[in-house]
């Protein structure tokens, strides 16, 4: 899906310039038509794509893990950064500038995938591209939803394009957003079915991803609203047994497999050579690229180079160091790094020992320096490209849903409503991979399954979601055990029940019809 990227770079942004030369003018493109053709219908599925890119700054992935037990907030300075930290020590406020940027990121997403739901029938397009285009604009217009209604719990439930009398929007019931996020991916589910796509469109939405994503979301409600033991029912009508089959149906008919390395994952120098990017084990990822042509600063959450990549980067690194010098966000937690056993492959392959990797001298070290860093997604050199402003364009792509995340969820499901057996295996084919010699074991509890989670995916934005959904107590405990004191606070507001602040500017906006959230 590579070639999306360029297409959202010169064809969105800059559309039907490749028509320059035709009787009807670029300044001429209007709403009245536009969304005819093929191509048009393309352009506008790509603007439903564009939204994911924006992880400028604190983003979803790298604030989630800040106020995880994954991380503290890091960069430059006491003084650089403040917003994360303050989510991270429990003391964010409605007005921080990355709450409103997660909120208009979103729903920028939100309203792309109205228009085009809006549009694409009355287009020339064929009924099986129309169909196809719709499975993807209907799982994009869940992954903002789902996103949404984690964080901000209370959120307007937009969609349609809306007329100025209707800008005053409240907040919608919860179980509103999730009835509309099972009926999104149910759709998207049955419009995919039987899609593939070319190398080069890869990236795109499969009919597995709605499957797994709706499964993600049926355990967070079923955590956070239901009764924890997956005998729920989250509205849309959505059981436990309904989300085990999905991820059934991963396992026994995609084709997703686990990658024989971890490390083929996040492209390390030591896997130089088979770094796959969407991959056997990538569900779904967000793609980026390393090719676009941008300079400027003031853009660059709209650039389409992965923006974290430099932020969670070691800051000054040497010349001779493969790593390309960032500057030092999210530095991992001594407590993480004490996780992982000895003979876990996945340790040396998430956390970048500064010290040991980059040798003593040899970097800065960032405000609440622990000594590790997110080497997942930390640049490397050879990333680098020859066009564009570098430290916006690195390629790395966000894998939002991996394998191993379907095998985890299963075995969690398996265990509260189908076979222990299962869940066994299915926790065995995750743990064998991290160690070069591993014992199988025939039963595995709940409490396992959920630090696999944390060893795991530690430092994706994903373990917050996972603190949440097992209660307050739970989430309250595990910050709390990286509280050092000092520059090395943490901690939860307990108030706010473990979502965050509606933005004051949203509320203004709104005329006041949203309220704020508890805590705030």
């Amino acid at each position: 899906m590579k070639k999306i990227i360029y297409i959202l770079l010169f064809a969105v942004t800059f559309m039907g310039c490749e028509d320059y030369l035709e009787k009807d003018l670029v300044t001429e493109q209007t709403e009245e038509n536009f969304y005819i053709t093929e191509v048009d219908m393309y352009r506008a599925l790509v603007s439903v794509y564009e939204p994911l890119q924006r992880n400028w700054g604190e983003s979803l992935q790298i604030t989630m893990d800040i106020v995880s037990d994954d991380a503290y907030g890091g960069g430059g300075s006491a003084t650089d950064g403040v917003s994360g930290k303050r989510a991270g020590r429990g003391l964010t406020t409605a007005s921080e500038g990355m709450w409103s940027a997660m909120w208009n990121d979103h729903y920028a997403g939100v309203y792309g995938a109205n228009v085009f739901l809006e549009k694409v029938d009355a287009s020339e397009m064929s009924e099986e591209l129309k169909t196809q285009f719709k499975g993807e604009a209907h799982f994009l217009r869940a992954y903002y939803y789902a996103n949404l209604v984690r964080v901000f719990e209370n959120v307007p439930l937009i969609t349609k394009t809306l007329a100025t009398s209707e800008y005053s929007q409240a907040a919608a019931p919860v179980a509103d957003v999730y009835a509309l996020i099972a009926s999104d991916l149910e759709i998207s589910i049955a419009n995919l079915a039987g899609v593939t796509y070319d190398n080069d469109q890869k990236g795109r939405v499969t009919e597995w991803a709605p499957r797994a994503l709706l499964a993600r979301m049926y355990l967070f409600y079923d955590g956070v609203y239901g009764s924890g033991n997956a005998s729920s029912t989250m509205p849309g009508d959505i059981t436990g047994a309904d989300a085990l089959s999905y991820l059934n149906d991963v396992i026994t008919t995609s084709g997703a497999d686990l990658l024989p390395d971890f490390g083929n994952l996040w492209g390390h120098s030591e896997f130089t050579n088979s770094w796959v990017e969407n991959s056997v084990e990538g569900i779904f990822e967000v793609q980026f690229s390393n090719q676009g042509e941008g300079f400027q600063w003031w853009n660059a959450p709209y650039d389409i180079g992965n923006k974290m990549v430099v932020f969670v980067g070691p800051r000054g690194a040497t010349s001779d160091s493969e790593y390309y010098s960032g500057w030092g966000f999210s530095p991992a937690t001594q407590q993480l790094y004490d996780s992982y056993q000895d003979g876990d492959l996945r340790r040396d392959f998430t956390l970048l020992d500064m010290v040991a990797e980059l040798g003593e001298g040899n970097f800065e070290e960032a405000d609440q320096y622990t000594g590790y860093l997110n080497k997942k997604y930390a640049g490397l050199k050879s990333q680098v490209p020859v066009v564009g402003q570098e430290q916006l364009n690195f390629p790395q792509n966000y894998i939002a849903i991996r394998y191993a995340d379907v095998l985890l969820m299963a075995a969690e499901l398996e265990i509260h409503l189908g076979s222990a057996a299962n869940a066994a295996v299915h926790y065995n084919k995750v743990r064998a991979r991290a160690f070069e010699s591993y014992s199988s074991v025939s039963s595995v509890t709940l409490a396992q399954i959920f630090e696999e989670r944390k060893l795991e995916f530690a430092l994706e934005g994903i373990r917050y979601w996972d603190l949440l959904r097992r209660g307050m107590p739970v989430l309250e405990s595990a910050v709390q055990a990286t509280n050092l004191g000092g520059i090395y606070d943490s901690a939860v507001n307990t108030a706010a029940r473990g979502f965050w602040p509606i933005p004051s500017t949203e509320i203004a906006l709104s005329n006041f019809a949203l309220k704020q959230n508890d805590g705030y």
